[in-house]
């Protein structure tokens, strides 16, 4: 699995639950995703993604990891995530309400799960709250919380937990992910191996804490005709897409 930027902490960046201009164009899907990290090349990665139609079955690690995917109609209803020669998996069920993620539990052998619960605010903010589960008896203790404030699009534009405040500006262009059936309503889960799930691309990040900016983050994108992200770069790291 390849390093991730965890710019929000345990929260992952991004939510998607519209679509935006782009719509009128052409929808692409990802067939590999190519991710090189300069400094340290042991952690390139080469992923795959299988599909039917625009509903995704698979994403294939050259490791031999690997996630699969269930649907219940268009909304993902469980991904299994095994790596190569392992008997045991992670398995993460996702709940829904009036088409909104509800929650997600995520179940791993030997160690505490994960549940994270979403609450739609009248202001339209979210708030999240996030419990570990002991295998044994089941005693939850919470872990994190967080508001998220969403723009028009649904990318989520700030995110706010304890004395920290991250934003975030996007691009207008087409999130790679963004065509596949039910991407848009798995919030920040982080099953694609993503830190965005959003429809649009993000272009820069300001971390702040205590009201004192402690870091900026800039992105390089490069698009296609059809307006879909190709390569992203942030600092040594760099995502290509092939459609």
């Amino acid at each position: 699995m390849k390093k991730k930027l965890c710019l929000f902490g345990a929260l992952i960046l991004l939510l998607a639950s519209c679509t935006n201009d782009s719509s009128e164009e052409n929808s692409l899907l990802p067939k590999k995703q190519i991710y090189t990290y300069g400094s340290q090349a042991g952690e390139n990665t080469t992923t795959t993604y299988s599909y039917t139609g625009n509903k995704i079955d698979s994403l294939n690690y050259d490791d031999g990891t690997k996630i699969v995917f269930t649907y219940t109609g268009d909304l993902i209803t469980k991904a299994i995530y095994t790596e190569d020669g392992e008997d045991n998996s992670t398995t993460t069920t996702f709940t829904y309400e009036n088409n909104k993620l509800k929650s997600f539990l995520e179940v791993s052998p030997n160690s505490s799960s994960r549940k994270k619960t979403y609450t739609y605010n009248t202001d339209g903010t979210i708030s999240t709250i996030t419990v570990l589960i002991n295998p044994i008896t089941q005693q939850e203790i919470q872990d994190s919380s967080s508001i998220l404030t969403l723009d028009a699009n649904g990318n989520i534009i700030k995110a706010e937990f304890n004395d920290f405040v991250n934003t975030v500006e996007y691009d207008n262009k087409n999130n790679p992910f963004k065509s596949i059936t039910g991407y848009t309503f798995l919030l920040d889960s982080g099953i694609f191996d993503q830190e965005a799930n959003s429809v649009n691309n993000i272009s820069k990040i300001t971390e702040n804490t205590g009201g004192v900016e402690t870091g900026t983050f800039t992105y390089k994108n490069t698009y296609n005709s059809d307006n879909y992200l190709i390569k992203s770069v942030q600092g040594d790291e760099t995502y290509e897409y092939i459609y």
